[in-house]
């Protein structure tokens, strides 16, 4: 099996109160190793994480300066993040024997690592994302050879943001958040060459094979609860798997509640908090399936005659071109979730409260399809960005109630 090792450096007074369920969720991917920089003790041991004493970002500091030949003096923890592409350079004697490194914040909780980042995966690529738009600050993969451990220094700018001890984004995209959901990083103009423009110039050129979708839960929009199970993180609605959830606009929310550790049972995780609620997990995946499979029954049932007459004059096609994305209209999100060939299921999320949807999708023509549900029908149009098949804005049209709403691609 092909070893990957994951890279931390944290440095501060105590460990966040989220820091056990990031380590009791490692340690439910015990064919990953995890090595852990930092002046603070382990709260408990955990085979596979290895915890490496570090007593300051001065020492660090002096660490980076002699692998990567610079003046190094970091101030502040935030900096650590533009050193993350370097870490396979910095930490490469502790990387001997692996195939794949990387590095890992410890804000989030992990599911199955091997689920989506299968043998098949890294024998293909040279560096894996969980994010679309740019390699993701949180989690990043990628192969232990020369040319991944030095990619970092194809950013002209490289020695000047290592050497400065402001903050650029460097593992990411310079701050540029917004604007690479909208546009390809090589069409913005940032102050500095970034990880992300690195790599998408390398892809671009073929010198590098670059996975980067989204494959995590970050609740930016969704307000729906997800649940750990032995080692899997599952979203309450849909059944969807992810990777890991990203805890980043929650966990310096002051209203966000996280329950007392239990190193036993699982746990529901949500943008209000981390809870252990045994009643209802227990049975959360078979109930779930079991309401999933009735609903997707009824549903087939309720639209059997009229999907007779639709497809005399539609294409039925899989909806490949659809990620699981979100859209804005006003105060609401809508939220897409692509299940098997052309089943697709929306979330619509407001003040008051979440409403759940099933769609069978039929191509008409163009960017047109015909949506059925158990509440009515709809015409569908998806218009794309850039002209690629990605979609950054939808049409939805209810034929049942004649009304027409836009959603804007804001992700």
């Amino acid at each position: 099996m092909t070893r990957i090792a994951l890279i931390n450096c944290y440095f501060g007074k105590s460990w966040p109160e989220y820091f056990k369920h990031f380590l009791f969720s490692c340690k439910y991917n015990p064919d990953v190793d995890f090595f852990l920089f930092t002046n603070l003790e382990a709260p408990f041991h955990v085979p596979n994480v290895h915890f490496i004493k570090i007593s300051s970002l001065t020492e660090f500091s002096k660490l980076a300066g002699e692998k990567l030949n610079l003046s190094i003096n970091i101030l502040d923890g935030y900096k650590l993040c533009d050193f993350k592409p370097a870490y396979g350079l910095i930490f490469q004697d502790y990387l001997q024997g692996y195939d794949f490194w990387g590095y890992c914040d410890i804000d989030i909780i992990f599911g199955n690592i091997r689920y989506f980042i299968t043998e098949k995966l890294l024998k293909k690529y040279d560096v894996i994302s969980p994010h679309k738009n740019y390699p993701a600050g949180f989690f990043t993969l990628l192969k232990n050879n020369e040319q991944c451990i030095n990619l970092f220094k194809q950013s002209k700018d490289y020695a000047h943001i290592l050497q400065n001890t402001r903050h650029f984004c460097f593992d990411e995209c310079n701050f540029e958040f917004n604007l690479v959901h909208l546009k390809d990083i090589t069409e913005i103009k940032t102050e500095i060459e970034s990880f992300t423009l690195v790599l998408r110039r390398l892809e671009l050129q073929n010198q590098i094979k670059y996975y980067h979708k989204n494959i995590v839960q970050e609740f930016v929009y969704s307000t729906v609860d997800h649940h750990w199970v032995q080692g899997n993180i599952y979203n309450t609605v849909t059944e969807k798997q992810y990777l890991l959830i990203h805890l980043i606009n929650l966990k310096d929310n002051q209203n966000f509640f996280i329950e007392t550790f239990e190193p036993k049972g699982n746990f529901l995780i949500s943008p209000k908090g981390i809870y252990y609620k045994p009643n209802k997990i227990s049975y959360s995946l078979k109930k779930l399936g079991r309401n999933l499979a009735r609903r997707m029954n009824n549903t087939r049932y309720r639209f059997l005659l009229l999907k007779s007459k639709l497809l005399a004059y539609t294409q039925k096609q899989h909806i490949d071109f659809l990620e699981e994305q979100s859209y804005k209209i006003g105060k609401t999100h809508l939220t897409f979730y692509p299940q098997d060939k052309n089943r697709l299921i929306i979330i619509n999320e407001d003040e008051n409260g979440i409403l759940y949807n099933q769609f069978y999708l039929y191509k008409l023509k163009g960017n047109r399809w015909i949506g059925t549900s158990r509440k009515n029908i709809s015409t569908i149009d998806f218009h794309y960005k850039n002209e690629k098949n990605v979609p950054y804005k939808i049409n939805i049209k209810s034929i049942k109630n004649c009304v027409t709403e836009n959603a804007y691609y804001i992700y």
